[in-house]
């Protein structure tokens, strides 16, 4: 079946992908799967890691190394470290410029039949590797296959209810499942359209969703229209994540979306109440592909029609369904209730937790700090101290709340704290250890980085000890063909416990300019892996200076083999700007 509805879009001119400037036909899309399965062929190289920005080249791909019989690892970000990795583990990126060399590729022996034939003899085979987000931790290797993600999205298809035709927008990655699932496959087998681009910025999401309709008033003008292949009005929906949702409150509606999706975390109860169109909840993660759906604050979560449930005695949720990476029941680590109208989570089994013989829950102390004037956020973990673990946390202030720790400093904050969770906590469910940030620091899948919050109470080394809190982190690419971003902006949030801020001044600590220098290094060889090393600065400027807990936007921009930079605090004031230059690698 599943073959059957992709054949019937081999030949279909509807469009599939689309920017400002350019449209893919569903018809064209096979071609370029034809033409990357040929090129694949021809290659001794067996294992490939895809990360590009265009969704349309990445999905191409992804069919053509599973006709092909490659093993694709699918990378959450693409950084320096990871480079290494795979280098290490001879598995070659594909990169964008390619697409320049398989079009030359001879594909007159890929016909309609052929093609047919080959997904499916391949669809089943597991070669894609996913990576989980790590928000609980290292981030594990899922295996998965085509014909599973398929599996699944014809599901969504059938159960939940499209208004056609559609298009797909996206705040989220393609690289993570669920952005695969919802913003690429899912109008591929329905012959709907989505656009090409990860749309992060909200600005730049409503001037998308604005182009779209602009779009479709041209067809009744008689203008060039990017669909005026199809002369259609698509109803526009939005694959978006809790993070995006929470942060556009009050300054963003996405109006044109006629529905939105979110996943990668539960949703804040409240946050559907800003907004005018329904959201749509799916529950999930990249072992078990989507669970349920709901549509309501508080509401139970309805399983999605082909997963069966069931709850074991300790009150796990264990879920079986062909779509998921293994075909038995599979646990989820989320404790839940069965309901007659569905079921409901109770939080996560694995936030139980043994300190000194007692049980404590991970969950019950975040709630209990989370109720707390001036708290948004915590969250709550245990750590390794020599040789004892203590229970640690990291809890995101409101602006109120950043203003008293700044005047009466985090001592006076914390006892202030554990003072007023004597009442509700006992002594050993108190965290021993502390950390304050603005906001929680998420990763490329808008979920919380546990990871980066974990090293908030290590013993650092070169270069993290000089490197801030990551809160958040955007790349911009201007070309399609480049390798490269061109643009990336972090928001940054400076720790006391930086050991540049140590002595730098004891009555005033601030940050240095030469730690600024350093951990810039640092993030531009991250994203520009072509670069070897740093040669020289310009016209560097420290106009203003960084003390704890201020929160920083940075801002990085590339032209050949230089970097300007510029910080900007939150009150809009330059703090610093330059240009680094670098040394390419194996130039001359």
């Amino acid at each position: 079946m599943i073959v059957a509805n992709l054949r019937q879009y081999f030949h279909h001119p509807q469009v599939l992908a689309f920017s400002k400037n350019s449209r893919i036909s569903h018809a064209e899309f096979w071609h370029m799967v034809c033409q990357r399965q040929a090129f694949l062929l021809a290659q001794d190289q067996t294992d490939y890691a895809l990360w590009l920005e265009d969704s349309a080249e990445f999905l191409a791909w992804i069919f053509a190394s599973t006709l092909a019989e490659k093993t694709v690892y699918l990378p959450p970000h693409r950084v320096k470290d990871l480079e290494r990795q795979f280098q290490d583990q001879g598995i070659v990126f594909i990169e964008q410029d390619w697409s320049n060399k398989v079009v030359q590729t001879d594909t007159t022996a890929f016909n309609d039949e052929r093609l047919a034939q080959d997904l499916e003899a391949h669809l089943e085979s597991t070669n894609l590797i996913f990576y989980t987000s790590g928000s609980t931790g290292e981030a594990k290797h899922i295996p998965r296959s085509l014909a599973q993600l398929l599996a699944e999205v014809h599901t969504s298809a059938v159960q939940l209810k499209w208004q056609q035709p559609f298009c797909m927008l996206a705040s989220v990655s393609h690289q993570h499942i669920y952005g695969l699932l919802f913003q690429l496959l899912l109008p591929l087998i329905t012959g709907q359209a989505f656009y090409r681009e990860q749309v992060v910025y909200p600005e730049y999401l409503e001037d998308i969703q604005q182009f779209i309709a602009d779009q479709e008033v041209a067809l009744d003008t008689t203008q060039d229209s990017i669909f005026d292949i199809t002369a259609q009005r698509y109803t526009q929906y939005l694959v978006a994540s809790p993070a995006l949702l929470k942060r556009c409150i009050g300054e963003f509606r996405f109006a044109h979306a006629t529905r939105i999706f979110s996943s990668g975390g539960l949703l804040d109860a409240e946050i559907r109440q800003h907004y005018p169109q329904t959201i749509t909840e799916v529950l999930g993660s990249t072992e078990t592909g989507g669970m349920a759906t709901r549509d309501q604050d508080h509401a139970p979560w309805q399983a999605m029609a082909d997963v069966e449930i069931r709850i074991d005695e300790s009150q796990q949720l264990w879920i079986k369904t062909a779509h998921a990476y293994q075909q038995d029941w599979l646990a989820t680590g989320d404790l839940a209730e069965v309901l007659p109208e569905g079921f409901r989570l109770l939080g996560r089994a694995d936030r139980i937790v043994k300190l000194e013989e007692k049980r404590i829950s991970l969950t019950a102390v975040e709630q209990a700090i989370d109720g707390l004037a001036s708290v948004e956020m915590s969250k709550a973990f245990l750590i390794q101290q020599g040789n004892r673990t203590r229970l640690a946390t990291v809890v995101a202030l409101d602006q109120a709340g950043m203003q008293m720790l700044r005047k009466q400093g985090k001592l006076h904050v914390v006892q202030q704290l554990k003072a007023k969770l004597s009442d509700t906590l006992e002594s050993i469910a108190l965290p021993r250890q502390w950390r304050f940030v603005s906001q929680m620091p998420r990763n490329t899948q808008s979920k919380i980085n546990m990871q980066q919050l974990h090293t908030l109470f290590e013993t650092q080394h070169f270069p993290l000890e000089l490197q801030p809190v990551q809160v958040d982190q955007h790349a911009h690419d201007d070309s399609a063909q480049s390798r490269y971003p061109h643009r990336v902006q972090y928001q940054l949030q400076f720790s006391p416990e930086l050991i540049c801020f140590q002595g730098h001044f004891s009555d005033l600590p601030i940050y240095p300019g030469v730690g600024q220098i350093a951990f810039l290094v640092e993030y531009i060889e991250r994203h520009w892996t072509d670069f070897d090393f740093c040669t020289g600065f310009e016209q560097l400027k420290f106009q203003d200076i960084i003390r704890p807990y201020d929160v920083i936007t940075l801002q990085l921009t590339r032209v050949q083999d230089k970097v300007s930079f510029q910080m900007i605090d939150q009150d809009e004031k330059k703090v610093a700007s330059g240009r680094l230059k670098f040394a390419l690698k194996h130039s001359g």
